[in-house]
């Protein structure tokens, strides 16, 4: 009898060690491309620039658009199912009339161009980071070969952000700033 209280005590003993914690093995986090950004100061120059709105409305898909400014943050585009397109890393050209639908619904558009080849595994690993691990799923990054102002520009509506480099510090204070904003015509809606 008293070997099996004592064992009720042991028993009981663990469960309280382990509720409290201390029998719990946490778990080591990975190292992610993604870093942990603080809030982001209205003045930080990784809110971008602000571009003017060139609205928001249809055109048929397959059509031309001539837009303003390349990469464009805003404009006429093309509807479902021509886009929004999906989130994630392309590794050819999508035309700007399918991009500015996703951000139409508050997603972020990367594009690149004249990166080594380990910058741009650094910036797909960035991208497939972010829309696996943290709350901004609606990410994506696509070459562009006509990219000449600088490396990266990084796109939400109305907003861009230019780099020289795969700054994902930058990056992600972008993203924090300008993702589901406000801003766009149809913020929370899915790719």
């Amino acid at each position: 009898m008293i070997g099996v209280g004592l064992l009720v005590l042991a028993i009981l003993g663990l469960l309280a060690l382990r509720q409290a914690g201390v029998l719990t093995n946490a778990a080591v986090p990975s190292p992610s491309a993604v870093p942990t950004a603080a809030p982001v100061a209205s003045d930080d120059p990784a809110v971008g620039t602000h571009d003017k709105d060139y609205g928001n409305s249809h055109v048929n898909a397959g059509t031309s658009v001539a837009f303003s400014e390349l990469p464009p943050t805003s404009g006429s585009h093309w509807p479902s199912p021509a886009g929004p397109v999906k989130a994630g890393v392309y590794t050819e050209k999508i035309p700007f009339e399918a991009l500015i639908h996703n951000l139409e619904h508050g997603g972020i558009v990367i594009v690149y161009n004249g990166l080594t080849p380990d910058e741009v595994t650094k910036l797909n690993e960035f991208v497939r980071s972010t829309t696996s691990t943290s709350q901004y799923k609606k990410v994506l990054d696509a070459p562009y070969s006509d990219l000449s102002r600088a490396k990266i520009v990084i796109t939400a509506w109305d907003y861009h952000l230019d780099l020289q480099s795969v700054d994902t510090s930058s990056m992600l204070k972008f993203i924090r700033v300008h993702y589901d904003s406000k801003d766009a015509p149809e913020p929370g809606a899915g790719w």
